[in-house]
């Protein structure tokens, strides 16, 4: 598969790129998922009511027990009264995060990539901007110039980049090893660095020596086998104290003479 690389000047080329990152069918139930995690895991859990012991009010009963005709009552501070508590309300102590696991999120972002694969171009002179807003505007503006939300994905924090980019509202600037799913979905349009597309590749698919050893894992652990068969072969010093000589003791003499006489 090939992206699109395109230049200040008009001329445009093609980088090749992973298939099985930009080119899988998307899971629409995963992705589903994955933003719902992503949406939910923003939340701060911190919304509180105020219950009957936190209400700052009188705690003098209201009226007499007896003698008015209405229900008896104490304080004000119930629910039932304007200006009271409130019951079984949100305490401020809930945790809304949520969590795929690792192959999820990486099966995920790969849905994710694949379907936006036709909105997104390759911008080498990304890292070349001088940090001045006017000419990133204008920079963004030759290649999307229709797009209400651009993400610009970096393979590192440049700080001119950041500095020159973070005061037009429709563009997001990101940092490859920091995208998320939500953001990537939401943009119109996406622009990156070359060197952000292979941060990628190595962030989804992984390092494939640590995840699929295959043979070498397999030579390791018959060379540990072996390494302990001749250990436990060889006698300790432990092994030797145990070794207990059998002595023969009086007792033992006088039956054997007692049984020999029966005999």
């Amino acid at each position: 598969m090939k992206l699109p690389v395109v230049h200040i000047g008009g001329k445009q080329t093609e980088l090749e790129v992973s298939k099985e990152v930009f080119g899988a069918t998307p899971n629409a139930d995963l992705l589903s998922r994955a933003i719902y995690m992503f949406l939910s895991s923003q939340r701060q859990g911190t919304s509180k009511v105020k219950t009957r012991s936190d209400i700052n009010r009188t705690k003098k009963k209201w009226y007499k027990q007896k003698g008015t005709g209405n229900a008896r009552h104490g304080a004000r501070t119930p629910n039932i009264f304007v200006g009271g508590g409130v019951s079984h309300g949100p305490t401020g102590n809930r945790n809304w995060t949520r969590e795929l696991t690792k192959q999820q999120k990486k099966k995920a972002m790969v849905y994710a990539l694949s379907t936006k694969y036709p909105d997104i171009m390759i911008a080498p002179e990304l890292e070349s901007l001088d940090g001045k807003t006017k000419k990133a505007d204008i920079f963004v503006r030759s290649f999307v110039p229709e797009a209400n939300r651009v993400l610009v994905i970096l393979h590192e924090s440049i700080t001119p980049v950041l500095r020159a980019m973070q005061n037009i509202q429709r563009v997001l600037v990101t940092q490859a090893s920091r995208l998320n799913i939500y953001e990537l979905l939401l943009a119109d349009k996406v622009l990156m660095t070359e060197q952000a597309v292979r941060v990628l590749e190595k962030r989804v698919t992984g390092d494939r020596e640590k995840e699929n050893p295959g043979v070498e894992k397999a030579v390791v652990k018959k060379a540990v086998k072996s390494a302990v068969k001749q250990i436990a072969k060889k006698p300790t010093v432990a092994a030797k104290a145990a070794v207990k000589k059998t002595v023969k003791t009086p007792a033992k003499k006088s039956v054997k003479k007692v049984v020999k006489k029966a005999k």
